[in-house]
Formats: structure tokens, sequence, C-alpha cells
């Protein structure tokens, strides 16, 4: 069995620099993570349970949505968290 697939003939586009973020910047994500926690914890914990749990259709959208932030978001870059941290650190020492 053979596939055939199309060929792109023209691709047009703009490339794009790689997105850099300070570490101001990524520490304004860790609070966001924090921030986005609490909300979520308010939606499953109140929210959800006040529409009748999960088979109410809003209560499986929240859901649907919340996962869909955290994933593309990758966690509001959970990876480079340190980054933020260290720049939180420096500038409560320095405020001293």
């Amino acid at each position: 069995m053979t596939t055939s697939l199309p060929i792109i003939a023209c691709l047009e586009g703009e490339l794009l620099d790689d997105a850099v973020l300070s570490a101001e910047d990524m520490a304004r994500m860790n609070e966001a993570r924090a921030a986005f926690r609490e909300l979520k914890a308010i939606l499953m914990l109140q929210v959800i349970p006040a529409l009748g749990g999960f088979e109410h259709p809003l209560a499986t959208e929240i859901e649907r949505r919340i996962e869909m932030v955290t994933f593309r978001s990758r966690n509001f870059l959970f990876p480079h968290r340190h980054a933020g941290a260290a720049h939180d650190a420096v500038h409560v020492r320095s405020g001293q």
C-alpha cells in the first residue's frame, strides 16, 4: 500500500525571533500561576459543586478551560520558574 502526500509548493509567512522573558517577566508568571491555582480551587471546590457536580455541562466546560490554560501556557512557564524566583529574591533583598 502506498500513500501519497501532497507537496507544499510555496510557504508564505514571516520568521520570528525567539521570545525572551526577563527575570521580572518570569516573576509575574509565577504570580499568575499562584493566582490561577487559587481561582482553580474556588471553581473546583465551590462553583462546580454548586452547579451539581461534573454532570452539569458548564462544570465540564470550566474543567476543560482550566486544562487548556494550564497546558497551553506550560503551566505559566513552570520549567522556568526559578528565574522569576531569583528575581523576586534579589528584589526583596535590595529593598531592605
